[in-house]
């Protein structure tokens, strides 16, 4: 493959894309995913569309973040970063993920297309504003998974209840502390502030910040378990307490911090998702396996 092509590529961040996957979360907890093939298209599209979206969103922050990301020992080999890409076919690139994006949103149905436009609008203003925010910038983003949950619900006609809404805001504000105390980690003994805000975080508030919403996540995931119509669905919560304190402890141990980057690298974390889904996804498609403890 081309180098250029590559750079093009990474540019769309394809890898985050997995982040988008919490579309579909509202019809597979619902057990409607596989219902029909309408159902299945209708909800490709709508995924498709959301990371298209996203992707406009890190093309958009590249372009914001491009001088401090030439002082991160990292980020300095993006594409933008280090010049291989200029910052014109940048925007061109953004504004056809843009376009495109709104079309399948459109096709889609209104209502999604409304929660895409609120989650670009929501990701212009971060990028060139709210990320160096101190807090802030991490309501931000966890608003943004909870937008991803919402227009799944929407795409499919599937009402999300309250405690799934609640789980993934805790959930993703657990995940993005996580990962600026990995980045705090990583520039401690560094002269150079990479990322803007950091430098209004320290160790401790984020620590502190870890042990809050790791224990809120699991509280609200277990509610959420607890309200369901089968109790072997009650087998699943050990997976998600492992699943987070591994998360943690990865963070903690300045092992890794992107949720991401994780989960693809760290093979017991990988192994607990994994279980947890297959888990999941045998309780809520073969009902009759609830017959077995019940």
């Amino acid at each position: 493959m081309p180098r250029l092509l590559k750079d093009y590529i990474y540019l769309l961040r394809p890898e985050q894309w997995l982040k988008n996957l919490l579309v579909l979360a509202p019809p597979f907890f619902g057990g409607v995913l596989f219902a029909n093939s309408e159902m299945v298209i209708n909800m490709i599209l709508a995924f498709i569309a959301f990371s298209l979206a996203s992707s406009t969103a890190y093309v958009t922050n590249d372009i914001s973040d491009i001088e401090s990301d030439r002082l991160h020992p990292k980020k300095k080999l993006r594409p933008l970063a280090s010049g291989r890409i200029g910052v014109t076919e940048a925007v061109v690139l953004a504004i056809i993920t843009l376009v495109i994006s709104l079309v399948l949103s459109f096709w889609v149905n209104k209502g999604f297309l409304l929660i895409t436009a609120v989650y670009l609008v929501l990701s212009l203003l971060y990028s060139f504003y709210f990320e160096r925010i101190v807090i802030v910038d991490a309501f931000i983003i966890a608003i943004g998974f909870v937008l991803r949950i919402e227009a799944g619900g929407l795409a499919s006609g599937i009402e999300v209840t309250s405690w799934l809404l609640l789980t993934t805001f805790l959930l993703s504000l657990l995940l993005v502390f996580g990962k600026r105390r990995f980045e705090l980690a990583m520039v401690k003994n560094k002269g150079v502030q990479f990322r803007e805000v950091l430098a209004q975080y320290n160790e401790k508030f984020l620590d502190t910040a870890l042990s809050i919403f790791a224990t809120s996540a699991l509280v609200t995931y277990s509610i959420y378990v607890v309200g369901s119509d089968s109790k072997i669905f009650l087998i699943t919560i050990p997976f998600a307490c492992y699943g987070i304190l591994r998360y943690m402890y990865l963070v903690q141990t300045d092992k890794s911090g992107d949720p991401t980057e994780a989960l693809l690298k760290d093979k017991w974390l990988f192994l607990c998702v994994a279980i947890w889904l297959l888990a999941t996804s045998l309780i809520i498609y073969f009902q009759d396996l609830s017959g077995l403890i019940e």
